[in-house]
């Protein structure tokens, strides 16, 4: 089960930010609703929550609209350097087989939120990724980033190339299934099984051109130190928020108590201890939400819909009630 409260290494967002600026996105609009300062993300020691990750990946998509191979277009900058010190680990490996191990190992420092395996057989080498928890709404962007960046992150580890011999992926087809066929070099199975890339077994052997042990271990050290001081957030409120996110601000009260394991009753206990209340925390995200869709160019009638409403005309007067101003004055 993914655990969306989980911290986890900021090389992730620090990555879809850079995508998010190159796509003409303002940082504002980005970091909507994640309650994350910029400033922040550049610190080495510093961690996000993943619902915080899949909510600018939200943000990406909301700004781009229905547009396919946006995962595929964060996968092209997964290299060693952008991943930082677990990167570092991984490039300094003596072979391809242990960088993938410690792919293994520190799952959390890489891109996915899923849980993903290698396995080996006589002649294949496959990475699956195990995405059937992930929001209907990021599947295809995840699934997209989960297997192309590690297609592009085994080719910058070699310094060349690599071929893959067979990609599978859960999505339903695309409208232009060429693109997905030029990044991987192959054809792409849809509505498969199963989200998997299969590589020759040859490739686990081939030595890594900038291998160093003494590096290497230093780098491991880093970070079985940053997955240590990971940890939960301390607050309801924050823990609601994350579960919230998680389930695009759809859940109800129940479904966030039964995902924290406790019962409704001792979340409404203890958000009061907190000075808030499930309700006021749901609105909160939700018309942080609009506001990131109304400064993005949306229509109010397109907020209106995403966000439930019945209407426009309802829509415009609760975000006038939660704001003070009406959504047509956001531009």
């Amino acid at each position: 089960m993914i655990n969306w409260h989980k911290l986890r290494d900021t090389s992730g967002m620090l990555i879809l930010m850079s995508l998010a600026s190159e796509l003409g996105m303002h940082l504002e609009e980005s970091l909507a609703g994640t309650q994350i300062v910029a400033d922040e993300l550049e610190n080495p020691l510093s961690s996000i929550s993943v619902w915080q990750e899949l909510a600018v990946i939200r943000n990406i998509q909301a700004f781009r609209g229905s547009e396919e191979q946006l995962g595929l277009m964060v996968s092209k900058r997964c290299t060693a350097s952008a991943l930082g010190v677990f990167g570092q680990a991984l490039a300094t490996s003596e072979t391809l087989k242990q960088a993938w191990e410690l792919m293994e190992r520190f799952q959390l420092l890489g891109l996915g939120f899923s849980r993903f395996e290698f396995l080996a057989t006589k002649t294949q080498l496959s990475l699956t990724i195990h995405d059937f928890e992930m929001p209907a709404d990021c599947q295809r962007f995840c699934e997209e980033r989960g297997l192309g960046a590690c297609f592009s992150l085994f080719s910058d580890l070699l310094g060349r190339p690599i071929l893959a011999k067979s990609v599978s992926m859960r999505l339903p087809a695309p409208s232009d299934q060429s693109a997905y066929h030029n990044f991987f070099g192959t054809e792409v199975q849809f509505n498969a099984p199963e989200t998997t890339i299969i590589f020759d077994r040859s490739i686990e052997d081939s030595p890594l051109p900038n291998a160093n042990r003494k590096l290497q271990l230093a780098s491991i050290r880093y970070c079985n130190e940053a997955i240590e001081s990971q940890a939960l957030r301390v607050t309801f409120e924050g823990r609601v928020e994350e579960v919230l996110e998680a389930q695009n601000l759809l859940a109800s009260l129940e479904e966030v108590a039964q995902a924290l394991t406790i019962s409704s009753r001792q979340l409404r206990r203890n958000l009061a201890k907190e000075t808030t209340s499930f309700r006021e925390i749901q609105l909160n995200l939700k018309f942080a939400r609009a506001k990131a869709r109304l400064e993005s160019g949306m229509s109010v009638n397109h907020v209106a819909h995403e966000l439930g409403y019945a209407s426009q005309a309802s829509f415009s007067r609760a975000f006038k009630k939660h704001t003070g101003i009406p959504p047509s004055s956001i531009k």
